[in-house]
């Protein structure tokens, strides 16, 4: 069912059916199998390493970064980025045969999280390098030679990076234009294009870079292998294959270090290939699977990266906004006595709990390396990147003005420099970075329809009609009327000591309940929409948030109940309950609006918006379009810029 979503045809094309055991592959079906939840503990070995490692992170934070300086300075000192090498930060997960760590996932996260609540930008450069630079497509998908080159490297003194968006294209990775032609002598890779927003791009040695190659098909024991053609004579197609690029090369140019609303620290690259050479053995894994390896190494970003950094940044504001709201006074009161802030800090409570629930859920999952976390990993980082942007907004607004105003102006007057105004600005990035809310969404979606696309393709196909469709529909109902019959039926939850407790149990019971009434509405929408449901986010959006919830609520009962069990901490449930109260509205919501909704009229509103049917909104004002922000010198580089792409 490639066409179901339209523009994600190569990206469906890429994408690997989940082999492993998926948590929420279970729950869109109907049948969530909450043991997967249960992951082993940590072993001892990972204990007494984080253990080991923390007071070493934190006591090269504290005495020798300065956040506000790389702030104002948009730049982290080199002293810095060398004194986290030499800690081996930047090796966190790679392998100690190869020069690293060795940390499981789990260290992996805490250890970006402490780094974040003392600057998301320096862990945001750690990150990149170990989540998508070439250090993990090298250990996933490298070879031996490759990796025992490399690894030593980038683990102790080079920076690496990921170069896959350009200007034309986001999240839509498939149809990058950067070229890598094989040469007449078979030896090396001619690359010529261009990549954006390309982090650590600016101080990186080396690159994970995707670009498209010129193949023809080959038969190999039942499988279609790609073999580069030389100069690109009598190719087939172009195919996405990934490269570790030196960016010492000749013809690589930087062309602009870029600035952002926030995270002003980070470098991050505009830059160009012209006749770069890449040697042969330069190429990670098969020709044609790039894309295959970008969405797996995404995965990495998302599961773990960004949501320890986000709850890094939460963690950091959390202290100052209660001291604030004891402290502040209005109208002889302090904040604190306030209902409406009363009632803010106890969302913002159940919303940072929700999230570091839901991400040492997922981090465990995958340091369990027989599970498929690829829908799990989009759900952490839609969770955590969204509420934290909520939380920052809510603690900014508690702040007042002094939540609008600099650190260092604030710093001037003698008053406590805490930057909520910065980590608002910084937050937006996590929301956009390793793909986009708007996108994973219907990747989510996507993955909740999943069993309904495989096994109805045939009656999806608008192309089969008459008896075909009469007798592809029959065979359907043979399935589909004992499987209906079965999402009214109660599944019991297993027989495991941490599913025994009442609190863990009514809401686990919820989730198994609520997860049949979800599949049943998938199914309805599928059924009744077909295919408009290829341009239907509305309904692809409320199947992702339907299921997100779900699974906050699981999460967050089985790490209260965790707490409880393993250091008899009894706060959790308070914050587990109001978790619960919140997301059971939100999924009656969402799930009753699969069926019915009022999404038609606000977007024929857009769309005729859109037409420009509505001129009156721009009176009374200068009028400017996009395009008169665009001056001379702009114009003249666009203008070759779109000369050089038709060019490649």
């Amino acid at each position: 069912m490639a066409t179901l979503f339209k523009g994600l045809e190569r990206i469906e094309e890429a994408r690997e059916q989940v082999t492993g055991h998926s948590f929420m592959t279970g729950l869109f079906v109907g049948k969530p199998n909450f043991s997967l939840l249960l992951t082993p503990e940590e072993s001892p070995e990972q204990k007494a390493a984080w253990e080991l490692y923390r007071p070493q992170l934190e006591t090269f934070l504290t005495t020798q970064v300065d956040p506000d300086e790389i702030e104002r300075t948009t730049k982290i000192p080199d002293s810095v980025l060398k004194g986290l090498f030499a800690l081996g930060a930047f090796g966190m997960k790679i392998p100690k045969e190869y020069g690293g760590l060795g940390f499981s996932y789990t260290n992996y996260g805490r250890a970006l999280m402490l780094m974040a609540s003392w600057s998301n930008i320096l862990a945001l450069t750690v990150a990149v390098p170990q989540s998508i630079g070439i250090a993990m497509p090298l250990l996933l998908f490298g070879n031996e030679e490759q990796k025992r080159k490399y690894l030593p490297i980038v683990a102790r003194e080079a920076i690496s990076a990921f170069a896959l968006t350009e200007s034309i294209t986001g999240s839509d990775a498939a149809n990058i234009g950067t070229e890598a032609v094989l040469d007449s002598s078979g030896t090396a890779f001619v690359v010529n294009g261009e990549k954006l927003w390309c982090t650590n791009g600016s101080i990186a040695r080396y690159i994970t870079l995707i670009a498209r190659v010129p193949a023809r098909r080959r038969q190999d024991g039942g499988q279609t292998l790609w073999v580069p053609v030389p100069d690109g004579k009598g190719a087939e197609d172009h195919v996405h294959t990934a490269f570790v690029l030196d960016m010492t090369q000749p013809g690589v140019r930087i062309r602009q270090r870029c600035q952002f609303e926030g995270c002003r620290g980070i470098e991050n690259a505009y830059m160009t290939f012209t006749d770069v050479r890449i040697p042969a053995a330069n190429v990670i894994g098969e020709i044609g699977r790039g894309l295959k390896y970008a969405l797996t190494i995404l995965n990495v970003g998302r599961a773990i990266s960004i949501p320890a950094i986000c709850l890094g940044m939460a963690k950091q504001a959390w202290q100052p906004t209660l001291d604030r709201a004891n402290q502040r006074l209005t109208f002889q009161k302090p904040l604190s006595e306030r209902q409406t802030q009363r009632m803010r800090l106890g969302r913002m409570a159940a919303n940072l709990y929700a999230m570091e629930a839901l991400a040492f859920s997922v981090w465990r999952l995958a340091d369990h390396h027989t599970y498929d976390v690829r829908i799990e990993a989009a759900i952490a980082k839609i969770c955590c990147s969204e509420r934290t942007i909520q939380f920052l907004k809510d603690a900014q607004t508690l702040f007042g003005g002094m939540g609008y105003e600099t650190a260092d102006s604030k710093r001037l007057r003698g008053e406590p420099a805490f930057g909520v105004e910065q980590l608002v600005r910084d937050a937006e990035m996590y929301r956009i970075g390793e793909g986009a809310t708007d996108i994973l969404r219907p990747f989510v979606a996507r993955e909740g329809l999943n069993m309904h696309l495989e096994r109805a393709k045939q009656y999806l196909d608008e192309r089969v009609t008459g008896l075909r469709r009469l007798t592809e529909l029959g065979r359907l109902a043979r399935f589909y009327l004992p499987w209906f019959w079965g999402q009214w039926m109660r599944n019991p939850l297993p027989a495991r000591p941490e599913f025994q407790s009442p609190h863990v149990r009514s809401k686990l019971a919820f989730v198994e309940r609520t997860s049949r009434r979800l599949a049943r509405a998938i199914f309805y929408a599928l059924l009744f929409h077909r295919h408009a449901l290829q341009d239907d986010q509305g309904r692809q959006n409320r199947i992702e948030i339907a299921g997100e919830d779900l699974l906050v609520i699981a999460a967050t009962a089985l790490y209260a109940e965790r707490q409880e069990r393993i250091d008899g901490n009894l706060e959790g449930w308070d914050l587990a309950d109001e978790v619960f109260r919140e997301a059971t509205q939100r999924i009656d919501h969402n799930i009753r609006g699969l069926i019915r909704n009022h999404d038609k009229p606000v977007t024929d509103v857009g769309k005729r918006a859109l037409s420009g049917t509505y001129p009156s909104l721009s009176h009374g004002i200068i009028p400017r379009g996009l395009q008169d922000y665009l001056g001379r010198r702009e114009s003249a580089i666009r203008t070759g810029k779109e000369s050089q792409r038709k060019a490649i």
